[in-house]
């Protein structure tokens, strides 16, 4: 196995496919955490009224909800921010997957038209189009064999 050092180039084959992709990703969670931020902003004040409602201790209980409420937006926030790295990670794995074999395509292709009917195609495990990529090989195999006829 060789061991070349990785570069970002590496992992970002369509740095406009893949950073889209992962915005995509990103602005959809984002729409769904603000949701369940509004449900439960709603749902908080409707309960902080009614404790208000049966307490006579009106300045503790809103000290004690109030630096409740501070606690739990630092944990969102460090929440989120590690959720943000993560889905940027997850998006740009996912996207090498896809878009990397049409790479190994192209230069399959062009060695075909240079005539070099040897080249195979050969994808990492867990990309995707390894039926495409069979199929390809399938058609070197055969322009090799009606060359080897000619």
């Amino acid at each position: 196995m060789s061991s070349h050092k990785r570069k970002l180039s590496n992992f970002m084959l369509q740095p406009l496919l893949q950073i889209r992709l992962g915005l995509y990703n990103i602005l959809l969670s984002l729409a769904f955490c603000l949701a369940l931020v509004a449900i439960f902003y709603v749902n908080f004040n409707k309960f902080y009224d009614l404790v208000l409602e049966l307490t006579d201790l009106r300045e503790e209980v809103t000290d004690i909800l109030r630096s409740y409420v501070q606690g739990l937006v630092g944990w969102v926030a460090i929440g989120t921010t590690i959720y943000f790295f993560i889905t940027v990670a997850v998006s740009i794995f996912f996207t090498h997957r896809l878009v990397g074999p049409t790479y190994a395509f192209r230069r399959h292709i062009r060695e075909l038209k240079n005539g070099n009917y040897g080249s195979r195609v050969v994808l990492r495990k867990g990309d995707a189009f390894q039926e495409v990529a069979e199929d390809l090989n399938d058609l070197a195999v055969t322009l090799e064999q009606v060359r080897r006829r000619s």
